[in-house]
Formats: C-alpha cells, sequence, structure tokens
C-alpha cells in the first residue's frame, strides 16, 4: 500500500534511512500484492544469487573522484517534507539526507551502530515488573544546516515534543517511553522505559534529531511548512536546496558528514567512509513508471526509485553503460483473509486456500523467475528471524517450507488436486506442525515447535449439489457445505476476492483468474470483486469489509519483533466490540483476536526481550505460528534489480535489502564518478 495513502498512526515500521541511519517509519504497502506487474526485483528464481553478499571494499576514499550531481528518477511526488507529518517513502527518500538520528542499522550485517549517539546502556531490563532505564552520549561537533550546533538539549526537546504532539509516525516508538531528561550520572541523556523494549537500540533510539530553536515554535506540527520557513533543518549531511515537488527536489550536501566517518565505517570490508563524493543529488518526478522507465533508457537519470519493470530488465543488461544491481526484498506480497467470517475463521479452510493457489504460475510463468515462491511472513534477507534460517536447512526450498505450496494431481501439473483438497476438507484436517502427508505432499514437522492455534477443523465439510451460479457458470460437479449450508446462502453471496482493474495490473489479473477458477473447481464459490487501490484501503482498513484482499508489506523490520507486532498482533486488529473505530490498523484480518489464531503471546514476548539470540528464536517461533494459523497466504518476495548509470557512476551496493529504495540511502552515500573524465 502506497505510504502516502496510510493513516499515520499506522507507521510504526524501520525503513532504512539514506543517512545512513535508520528511521522509525511504516513499511509501505503496495497495491497489487506483489502485483506489481512490471515491478521486478531480481533476475532468476534461485534463493541465492553466486554472490549472495555485497563485494569486499577495496576503494581508497582518498583516491575517490569527487563531484557531480546524481539523479533519480521518481514516479510519483513526495507528499510533503514536514518529518512528523509525511510518511511518504517518497518524501522520506529526500528527507533522509536532512535529519540524523542516535544509531543507524549496517544494511549488510544488520548490527546496530552508533550514529548522533556514541554510546549508550540499558539497566534494571529484568524481571517481572522491569521498568528499563537506558543512558547515552550525544555525539559532539553535529551541526544543523542553519549552523547551529546539536546538543543534547535539542536531543531531549525532540523526544519530550514527540511525547507531547504525539505525531503518528511515531506513536509506537514513544509510546513505552516515560521520561526523557538530562542525566544526573557520568551519561548525557537518561530514558526511562515503562517496559523492556528488546530493540530499543533500533526503535526508541532512532527518531530524527529536531533543532529545538526551530520546533519549539512549532504548535501544530500538522498545519508546519518547513519550506515555507527557511526549513527542513536537520543535522544530517544535506539541505534541501530545491524544491519543486511537481518537478524536481535537489540535496545539496554539505562540505563535512562526519557521521559518515566513524569508525564502524571505516572498519567496514562492503562500505566506503568518507561520502557522500556526490556534490548533491536530484530527484525528478514523473508522471507514470512507463515514462520513468523510458527516462532511464533514454540517459535521462542515473537511476529509478525501486525497481525497473521485468520486461525491461534485459535491455539494461545488454546496453553499454548500464547496470542492475542486485538486492532483496524488504517485505512480501500476500493475500490476506478475514478472520471475522465464516468459514474463513477455520484454519482448515485457510490452509486449503493456500493448496489451490499455483505459485508456478506466478513465479515463473507471470513473472519471469524475478520473485520467489513465498512462505515466511520475514522475507529472506532476514535470515536471523524466518524459521528456516541455520542448521541444515535452505532459505525457502526446505520441505517445512512447503506445506501450503500448490497441489496439483501430480508433481508436474498445473491442474489442481480437486478430489485431495476435497478430502482434506472433509476429513477436517489442519497442518497443526506435526509431521505428516497432507494432499499428497510429506510434511516433516514444524522448525520451531510450534504448533497451529487448531488441531482439527471448526466446521463440518460436505460436497453436495451446485446451487450457486458462479458455481454453475463455471461447469463444477459439486459445491461445498459448511455446517450444512452453501457459502451462498450463509454469507448471502459468494467469497469475493478483491482485485485491482486489469489495466493497473495485468499480470495480477491473471493469477487472480487461475486462483479462482481453481478454487471454483473444487467447488468453493468465490468471484472477483474490481477496486481501485485507494477504494480497496478504505475498504479493508477502515472497514474490514473483505474476504480476501491482495496487497504487498516492505520495509519490515530485520529484527522482526517491531513488523510482527504491528501487522499481527490484536492490539493492531479492531475487534469491533464498540462498533468499528476510524483508526486504520494494520492487522485488518483480525489475528490474534481469537484464541485458535494468535500469535500473540509470543509476539509480546519477543517485544520485550532483550537478549538478542532468545529474541531472535521467539521471532521464529511467531513467524511460524502465523504461517501455520494462516491467516495471510505470501505468495512472493521479489528479487530486486536496481538499475544505474554505470557508464559514469561507480561504488554502488548490491545484495542488501531495497538498494534502490529503503537503503538508497546508502548507495547514495557511496555512489561516486568513475573517473575524474565524467
Amino acid at each position: 500500500m502506497s505510504d502516502d495513502s496510510m493513516n499515520d498512526s499506522r507507521r510504526r515500521f524501520l525503513k532504512a534511512s539514506g543517512a545512513g541511519a535508520v528511521a522509525l517509519t511504516l513499511a509501505g504497502c503496495s497495491d497489487g500484492g506483489n502485483s506489481g506487474d512490471g515491478q521486478s526485483t531480481g533476475n532468476d528464481s534461485s534463493s541465492e544469487t553466486e554472490n549472495d553478499t555485497p563485494a569486499q571494499n577495496t576503494t581508497d576514499p582518498n583516491e575517490v573522484t569527487r563531484g557531480g550531481t546524481f539523479t533519480v528518477g521518481m514516479d510519483q511526488q513526495p507528499k510533503g517534507i514536514n518529518p512528523l507529518s509525511t510518511s511518504s517513502a517518497y518524501s522520506w527518500s529526500i528527507l533522509d539526507f536532512v535529519y540524523c538520528w542516535g544509531t543507524t542499522i549496517d544494511p549488510v550485517n544488520f548490527n546496530v551502530n552508533p550514529s548522533a549517539y556514541t554510546e549508550w546502556t540499558v539497566e534494571n531490563a529484568e524481571g517481572d515488573d522491569a521498568s528499563p532505564d537506558v543512558y547515552f552520549n550525544v555525539r559532539d561537533g553535529l551541526t544543523f544546516s542553519d549552523g547551529e550546533d546539536l546538543t543534547v538539549e535539542d536531543v531531549i526537546f525532540t523526544y519530550n515534543y514527540m511525547m507531547e504532539k504525539k505525531p503518528g509516525r511515531y506513536v509506537s516508538a514513544m509510546e513505552p517511553v516515560e521520561t526523557v531528561e538530562e542525566a544526573d550520572n557520568d551519561w548525557d541523556v537518561h530514558m526511562k522505559l515503562a517496559q523492556p523494549i528488546g530493540t530499543y537500540d533500533s526503535t526508541q533510539l532512532q527518531v530524527p534529531l529536531l533543532p529545538k530553536h526551530v520546533w519549539e515554535n512549532v504548535d501544530d506540527y500538522q498545519a508546519y511548512q518547513p519550506q515555507e520557513n527557511g526549513g527542513p533543518i536537520g543535522a544530517g549531511p544535506g539541505e534541501i536546496t530545491t524544491y519543486s515537488p511537481d518537478t524536481a527536489i535537489e540535496v545539496t550536501f554539505r562540505d563535512e558528514a562526519p557521521l559518515q566517518n566513524l569508525q564502524w565505517l571505516k572498519d567496514h570490508e562492503n562500505l566506503l567512509a568518507g561520502g557522500p563524493f556526490i556534490d548533491s543529488v536530484r530527484f525528478k518526478i514523473y508522471g507514470s513508471q512507463s515514462a520513468l522507465t523510458q527516462a532511464f533508457l533514454n540517459g535521462e537519470i542515473d537511476t529509478l526509485y525501486s525497481s525497473i519493470e521485468t520486461s525491461k530488465v534485459e535491455q539494461v543488461q545488454n546496453t553499454e553503460g548500464m547496470s542492475i544491481v542486485k538486492g532483496y526484498d524488504t517485505g512480501y506480497a500476500h493475500y490476506s483473509f478475514n478472520l471475522r467470517r465464516t468459514p474463513l475463521d477455520d484454519t482448515t479452510f485457510r490452509q486449503v486456500l493456500g493448496f489451490a493457489y499455483d505459485d508456478i504460475y506466478w513465479t515463473q510463468q507471470l513473472q519471469r523467475g524475478y520473485v520467489q515462491e513465498g512462505d515466511f511472513v520475514m522475507p529472506p534477507g532476514y535470515s536471523a528471524v524466518r524459521p528456516d534460517a541455520g542448521g541444515d536447512g535452505e532459505l525457502l526450498t526446505g520441505a517445512a517450507t512447503q506445506a501450503f505450496t500448490f497441489r496439483g494431481v501430480d508433481a508436474s501439473s498445473s491442474e489442481v488436486n480437486v478430489e485431495g483438497i476435497r478430502q482434506f476438507l472433509t476429513d477436517g484436517q489442519v497442518v497443526t506442525g506435526e509431521s505428516g502427508s497432507f494432499v499428497g505432499m510429506d510434511y516433516p514437522g514444524s522448525l520451531t515447535d510450534v504448533s497451529a492455534g487448531q488441531s482439527e477443523a471448526k466446521h463440518d465439510y460436505t460436497f453436495g449439489p451446485v446451487e450457486s451460479s458462479v458455481l454453475q457458470d463455471a461447469d463444477v460437479d459439486q459445491e461445498i457445505r459448511v455446517n450444512g449450508e452453501t457459502i451462498t446462502s450463509m454469507n448471502d453471496g459468494p467469497l469475493q476476492m478483491l482485485i485491482y482493474p486489469a489495466k493497473d495490473s495485468p499480470k495480477a489479473a491473471q493469477m487472480v483468474e487461475r486462483y479462482v477458477n481453481n478454487l471454483r473447481s473444487v467447488g468453493i464459490p468465490i468471484e472477483r470483486k474490481v477496486m481501485t487501490f485507494n477504494t480497496m484501503l478504505n475498504a479493508v482498513y477502515a472497514n474490514e469489509e473483505f474476504d480476501i484482499f491482495p496487497m504487498s508489506w516492505s520495509s519490515l523490520s530485520p529484527f522482526g519483533a517491531s513488523s510482527l507486532y504491528s501487522l499481527f498482533h490484536s492490539d493492531n486488529a479492531d475487534d469491533h466490540s464498540e462498533d468499528n473505530t476510524d483508526t486504520l490498523l494494520n492487522n485488518p484480518m483480525g489475528y490474534g483476536l481469537f484464541e485458535d489464531a494468535s500469535a500473540d503471546d509470543l509476539i509480546s514476548q519477543c517485544r520485550t526481550e532483550m537478549d538478542t539470540e532468545t529474541r531472535n528464536n521467539l521471532a521464529k517461533q511467531a513467524v511460524e505460528q502465523i504461517y501455520l494459523d494462516f491467516p495471510t497466504m505470501i505468495n512472493s518476495y521479489s528479487q530486486v534489480q536496481w538499475p544505474v548509470n554505470s557508464g559514469k557512476w561507480t561504488g554502488f551496493v548490491g545484495n542488501i535489502p531495497g538498494p534502490g529504495d529503503s537503503y538508497l540511502g546508502t548507495n547514495i552515500n557511496q555512489v561516486h564518478l568513475k573517473d575524474s573524465g565524467n
């Protein structure tokens, strides 16, 4: 879902910041559940490339040719440059260079490293009633773009301003913070937390630091327009020198960027300290994805935001002076189900929806191998919190990740195994996490020793004569009954699969047609309902009026906890106990609201666990619990292919998550001219 379209209160995820930090922003969701017909991120279907880590950087920063303007194209204009009110991913690709954060996440190994804060510690974080004390020191020598020094007073002001104003973008980060004040010991700042937060160093310590002398005069943060008041002003390496959001925005880099010269960067094997090496970065706005792609192919821009259309990948690879930078998805594409509705409230029925989805048709035929088959709610690049990471298993390929893969009549068939799926339903089976054979495929059992919330079907399934018109038209021999009733009579109509207009997402439309036909052949009455993206947002996230919907999440947290909480905890689902809340919550499925479909306990433990290894193991368990309960079907992960002008520029970092969007800033801090002749 586009960041622009979502309520700020929903933006609570980690998004990689361009200035080498990680800002607390929400994952974006996008139309189409990787429906992005045309948006690709990869060039093969394997789970690993020949070189699946960034190349070692042997460049001497003192020998780099500095200067030049690097131009990035975007197909949408940013939605403002107020850091407290905009959640547009396009806006933050620009603002990332203006602001700085306390800590930063290494895009290669996800270590949390110093940035504006030099060091930090936590005390009193153990025990049932723990109330942690976080202490940290603020780096000397940082200045705002207007020349004023960044001080401890600015840092304390930032937290207290956000705690008072509660900007939706930072509500989640500020919620557990009780006080932030000057420390009365050898540390600079003392932050008191109401409860342990295992990822405090990458959440509470990662908010953009505001200049007190500017923001103390801003009462209505939502109405504030920085560009009309000499701003935005931050302590990052750049300042916005041109702001024409309909056409172009330019960020000019200051002479000194101390946060790009820290020791951890100097010691890094894959990254180059000393950037930015360019004079400025210009963002040019185009009216459509096709216009943006053509601009790159014509040499008008040096790269484009995110990825190139799949149909253009080979053209880029075969054109002199153009290259593809590979990377990993930071999220996933999904079809998700409304657990408030029968029979979608039953794990047995939801799992069957996975059996009918033809993964090979989507990944290989429609997407030509530019996406990977989906399984868990954490992408392959975030291996620390995936159940199949470590041990003897391989990411994406193990049998335990194939529990709900497509069931054909045989291993090579695209014809769905109707009889096998029907028997799974009538037998009341559930893939619980125990080993067994299900619809012709062996399942070795849970990787983390978790179990599904149900051990048997919730409803009684039978098949009889066809009554529903959608099945009569489909020439199906039998129709499903749920506790003796047809779905159509029970719900006043067939199940509805929401879909975007075919002209917007033709490949997604083809996939849904195949999927709907497969479900109908089983005897499940289902129809497609076409909606525009914004209409679907309202239906799904505002009103929870849906059966099945497609979308994509990106910029998830590599640590798992915050993303799992926001997307799958019952705190972020509307239980409709007192009508329907106006707040747009990230868990429209209602997962966690019901005892037989919930990972709440594991997610809550994961959020508060301070030990990294223990927290990662809890995240893995929560991820696999969600997989078995199946409130959402992960249909694919993108394999990122970011196109760049390699004839003029070098220094690009590949094989990291989102090199052209989430970690676009990392690359802009690394890129430099190939030689002085350019």
